[in-house]
């Protein structure tokens, strides 16, 4: 059996999108969202991520608030991915799958129901990443890159420089495709969080701009669950095509 890993997005209420404050004072329309938390406690994780300006995130576990679900895919191989898939797809908005090895990898990246891939740091980084085919198959299959900016804090040099370099290689060749890339601080504890310009500021170090990091953690993220949210609908029959009924 593939590992499967569900969890809630809680969308939080806010008054007013002009109520978001960026540093000077300016008002902010972005929805900022941090989509790939793995919280242990999700009601810390929750007002924490409430109190550094987050419009959406994603945790673990039920709220009072509107639940957008996430579920996290970690197949050994293709047949468990499409078999994960063909059970889940219509019952929860975002699917992540963990790419392990190539030939999951290739699956998710033809595979329309998958939203979003990512890949672990492993001594086998030099034969499993995002090369230039995958990120081909992704683009004409709609799927999207997730960046675990935790990769980012670890303490020893040696390891930094190489998650450095086996991100921006990821990066560059999702970039050159045109894949939509969505950032994550992976955060399971309110301390791990990060707000979303500090996270933003993070991916400096994979050579981003300022304006595509902050898509990365807002306009990216977000589009992606308003366009499965509306999917989900039963007028949906496929992309472009809807039931209308008659009044």
């Amino acid at each position: 059996m593939t590992d499967e890993i569900q969890f809630n997005c809680t969308t939080q209420r806010r008054p007013s999108a002009n109520s978001q404050r960026v540093p000077g004072g300016e008002p902010s329309l972005r929805p900022f969202t941090e989509i790939g938390l793995r919280p242990r406690n999700p009601q810390k994780l929750v007002e924490a991520a409430k109190s550094l300006d987050y419009s959406l995130v994603c945790v673990a576990g039920n709220t009072d608030l509107d639940v957008v679900t996430r579920l996290d895919l970690d197949p050994k191989n293709p047949n468990q991915l499409n078999q994960s898939l063909r059970s889940n797809r219509w019952r929860t908005e975002i699917i992540v799958v963990n790419c392990r090895n190539k030939s999951v990898a290739r699956k998710a990246g033809q595979d329309r129901r998958v939203d979003l891939v990512t890949y672990p740091v492993s001594d086998k980084w030099k034969r499993n990443y995002l090369d230039r085919q995958q990120a081909g198959l992704m683009r004409d299959s709609g799927g999207g890159y997730l960046v675990d900016v935790s990769k980012l804090l670890v303490t020893n040099a040696y390891f930094l420089r190489k998650n450095i370099e086996y991100l921006k290689r990821n990066l560059e060749n999702a970039v050159k495709r045109g894949l939509p890339v969505v950032a994550s601080s992976f955060a399971a504890e309110p301390l791990e969080l990060r707000d979303p310009y500090g996270l933003a500021a993070l991916l400096s170090l994979l050579d981003v701009d300022e304006d595509h990091a902050l898509e990365m953690v807002s306009k990216n993220p977000y589009d992606m669950v308003v366009r499965n949210r509306a999917k989900l609908k039963d007028s949906y029959v496929q992309d472009g095509v809807w039931v209308i009924e008659d009044e």
